[in-house]
């Protein structure tokens, strides 16, 4: 006997059972095993989200420099990046520190700049000296970005793609 679409209806709205959650549990293990979510995938969703409720302008990669590696297996990490939007640019240098933080040290194109850092579970602000200079010290290892502010009120904040310390 096939269910008919009413049937249907009604089992829906039924409240889960013990053998709904048993069902559930299996398929979520299945997918866990079979096609698990990327570990930084929770931070894109984030930076996504962000960019949509602030409406405001990404800036691009304008250039990475990378230190030069003579040989090995340990992948690549840039230690300056450039970003630039609407006239504005910033660049990024990652200073070593120990093994799970860095400092970073960086310079806007104007003086003046609310300079947001975003990391795993907070964020940081500080403002750019007159020569647009800012600095963070002790940041945590993995995906950050930053929010560029104009004093101006009428100016939308420009934030930058996430990126990998």
């Amino acid at each position: 006997m096939t269910p008919t679409p009413e049937h249907e209806f009604r089992l829906a709205a039924q409240p889960l059972d013990e053998v709904d959650r048993v069902l559930l549990a299996e398929l979520r293990d299945l997918h866990e095993d079979l096609d698990p979510p990327p570990e930084d995938l929770l931070d894109r969703i984030k930076f996504a989200m962000t960019v949509a409720a602030l409406e405001a302008q990404v800036a691009e990669i304008v250039s990475e420099d990378r230190p030069l590696a003579v040989r090995g297996t340990d992948y690549d990490r840039a230690d300056t990046v450039t970003f630039a939007r609407d006239g504005l640019s910033v660049m990024v240098s990652f200073e070593p520190g120990d093994t799970t933080r860095t400092d970073i040290v960086g310079w806007v194109s104007e003086g003046d700049i609310e300079v947001e850092l975003r990391e795993r579970g907070r964020t940081r602000n500080t403002v750019t000296d007159e020569d647009g200079r800012f600095g963070f010290a002790g940041v945590e290892r993995g995906l950050v970005n930053f929010v560029l502010r104009r004093r101006d009120p009428g100016a939308p904040p420009i934030i930058t793609p996430a990126i990998e310390l």
